[in-house]
């Protein structure tokens, strides 16, 4: 079952016009599926049209925005990884792009919830499944098509003229607004790791808080066993766009045990490491001043943890945290072990490097949010 861009569909009764349309794969059994963007002709109303022919699985829902609605009453029936395969018509997603996805459905298996994780995001629809009969093929109206998209631009002119006058009114804040927008500043490492851990199926937990000196403390977060550091660390730099000042791991981490990641950003400082029992990884992350001003090891960490954290932040941080912090006194101006060997050049720094610059020339070239998935 395949549309184009202006065919007009009944679905459900309800007569749509197909404005774009996104094919995405499930990296797990490769199965690919065809998500529609429609609206009303009868209205501005929007909804997404799954088809999954091979499934035999076909629904219609509603974006309901960011926040997860109640799943009281719902249970999860598939959860896995989809990449887009394909892109056309007024959809925000190219080739590429891809989200962890859960969806999940009501005791009478009828209603459905989604909810799709994207790098800059989350984001849930609502909505039913459908029978094949349900769905009809109208036909292929360029009016309809045309009287559609003057409608979402429209919208979108009108969104964009409301927002500047929420910005511009008064006018000092409005000012205030402008230059604040001039300097990008994307999430912070902290920031990350507690949406996620909030969210209906969290990679992170909770663990506790170590409270430090100078009114700091650190956060710690458990990601389970069934994560390498490695991709842990991945995880990290990828949600904050690459933003680190340094990023290495420790390569002389003891025989059958994997190294810990230190990760230092402007204003944090990050240990990504195995616990003391290597069970399962562990992530601690503070502000700088909290590392710069208290003598405590990361929390249930390893003798080759403990050293690393202290060295590489001495190596790295230390140095320019003294003059930040000076009216400060530190447990690192009494270090007396070894320094690190950084390298520019060692793997985390050049991924890092390289989601850097994809988040900036994404950025450069935001169309805006329209698609199902983003």
């Amino acid at each position: 079952m395949k549309f184009s861009r202006g065919d007009v569909l009944l679905v459900d009764g309800v007569e749509y016009v197909v404005l774009g349309s996104v094919t995405y794969r499930n990296t797990a059994d490769g199965n690919c599926w065809d998500e529609y963007r429609m609206q009303r002709t009868e209205g501005c109303a929007e909804a997404w049209l799954s088809i999954d022919d091979v499934f035999s699985e076909y629904s219609v829902t509603h974006v309901v925005g960011e926040r997860c609605p109640s799943l009281r009453g719902y249970h999860i029936v598939d959860h896995g990884h989809e990449v887009v395969i394909a892109a056309s018509g007024s959809v925000d997603v190219v080739p590429g792009d891809q989200a962890d996805f859960n969806e999940y459905e009501d005791d009478t298996e009828e209603k459905i919830i989604s909810e799709e994780l994207w790098s800059d995001g989350a984001e849930y629809s609502a909505g039913h499944y459908l029978d094949p009969e349900d769905i009809f093929l109208s036909r292929h109206d360029k009016a309809a098509l045309g009287k559609a998209e003057a409608l979402t631009r429209r919208r979108a002119y009108l969104i964009t003229a409301l927002a500047l006058l929420v910005f511009c009114i008064p006018l000092l804040a409005g000012i205030f607004e402008f230059f604040s927008s001039l300097f990008y500043s994307p999430q912070t490492i902290s920031h990350y790791l507690s949406r996620q851990s909030k969210t209906a199926a969290p990679r992170y937990s909770y663990v506790t808080s170590v409270t430090g000196e100078a009114k700091q403390k650190a956060d710690v977060y458990s990601a389970g066993s069934a994560y390498s550091i490695d991709f842990i660390a991945e995880d990290i730099i990828t949600a904050i766009e690459g933003e680190t000042e340094y990023v290495q791991k420790d390569d002389e981490a003891g025989e059958g045990e994997e190294g810990s990641v230190a990760i230092l950003t402007k204003k944090e400082y990050c240990l990504v490491y195995p616990s003391e029992d290597n069970n399962e990884v562990l992530v601690q992350v503070s502000k700088r001043k909290f590392t710069y001003t208290t003598d405590e090891s990361p929390y249930r960490s390893n003798r080759h943890a403990r050293r690393y954290y202290r060295r590489f932040y001495y190596s790295t941080g230390y140095s320019s945290d003294s003059s930040s912090y000076r009216k400060y006194s530190s447990p690192y101006s009494s270090f007396d072990d070894t320094s690190i060997s950084y390298s520019d050049s060692n793997s985390l720094n050049t991924y890092s490097g390289t989601v850097r610059q994809d988040s900036i020339n994404a950025r450069r070239s935001d169309g805006g949010g329209l698609s199902n998935g983003k």
